[in-house]
């Protein structure tokens, strides 16, 4: 297992660069020029040569690559154009509400989707199933813009518990922070739930009709016993890959929901650097998202062993 775990480890080097590399060229041969951006159409040549070279773009691509790929290297993504701050320093400063919201998101989505999908597999073809199966459909289709917007208006217009928009960090609301992200994780639960519940369903169902299910019931041991004791765990591996992908994902930034809600979060600042053709904060949001892809998919592939014994990493 260790050795396992070494190798997969070592394996991050080679994707990280293959994913750098690409996040370079694609940053850097995209459509718009960050200093007209950042200066106007009415900024003078004098003026869009001096910013030029004061960021460095001036110089051949290639040797701009090499210089910023020597930079990540040592942990330096370079600085923003627009915030004049290291970029590594603005990327931690907005991983706080993401990471709230992803947490409390798949919690959520965990909980409710996990329950809709045992109900809907231990009362197969019943009005539990087709109440599972609907609320799943509803979840997965609903866009998370249009969800967000009937919350919004619905908790936070009409009923004010709940502010419209922004945010405020543990140092400042203290446990008032969880104001501010409910409505966005709840947004994202809902796809969230609609996915595990489907998954579940199918995985029990199969996991159902097993012999030793069928020998489980002879033997006269009740439905919750042979449901959460002997199929539930039986069934998780590839409840486990959803989940872990789904949580990658909202890791990520959850781009839409934080753009709706105005939550400073890696999805909102990621947008935010597009639009005004940050290079080197668009490039760390990339690289970010893949290294969190890796690592999940390592802990996911990890859990498969707990839950199956018969599977061993050499």
């Amino acid at each position: 297992m260790r050795n396992y775990i070494i190798k997969r480890l070592l394996l991050l080097i080679p994707i990280i660069f293959i994913v750098a590399v690409i996040a370079f060229f694609i940053t850097n041969l995209m459509p718009g020029d960050p200093v007209r951006v950042i200066l106007g159409n009415m900024a003078t040549e004098s003026e869009v040569a001096r910013l030029e070279q004061s960021l460095g773009l001036d110089q051949p691509l290639i040797v701009r690559f090499f210089k910023w790929l020597s930079n990540i290297m040592r942990g330096n993504f370079g600085e923003s154009f627009y915030l004049h701050a290291p970029v590594s320093e603005v990327l931690l400063q907005r991983i706080q509400p993401t990471f709230l919201i992803a947490v409390l998101a798949e919690i959520l989505g965990i909980t409710g989707g996990m329950l809709l999908g045992i109900l809907a597999a231990a009362k197969h073809r019943k009005f539990l199933d087709q109440f599972s199966i609907t609320i799943s459909l509803f979840g997965i289709s609903v866009p998370s813009f249009w969800l967000a917007l009937i919350l919004m208006y619905l908790f936070s217009v009409r009923l004010g518990w709940f502010p419209v928009s922004g945010y405020e960090s543990f140092a400042e609301a203290g446990l008032g922070t969880f104001r501010y992200i409910i409505l966005p994780a709840v947004t994202l639960a809902f796809m969230q739930a609609g996915l595990i519940a489907r998954m579940t369903r199918s995985a029990m169902l199969d996991t159902l009709k097993q012999d030793y299910i069928r020998t489980a019931k002879s033997k006269g041991l009740s439905t919750k016993s042979i449901v959460f004791k002997h199929a539930l765990k039986n069934s998780m591996m590839p409840v486990i890959t959803v989940i872990g992908h789904n949580f990658a994902v909202l890791l990520g930034g959850t781009w839409i929901v934080e753009t709706i809600f105005v939550i400073p979060g890696t999805g909102f600042m990621a947008i935010n650097a597009i639009m005004r053709r940050d290079i080197p904060i668009i490039q760390a949001s990339i690289i970010f998202v893949a290294v969190i892809y890796v690592i999940l998919n390592l802990f996911v592939d990890l859990s498969y062993a707990f839950l199956n014994p018969k599977i061993r990493y050499n």
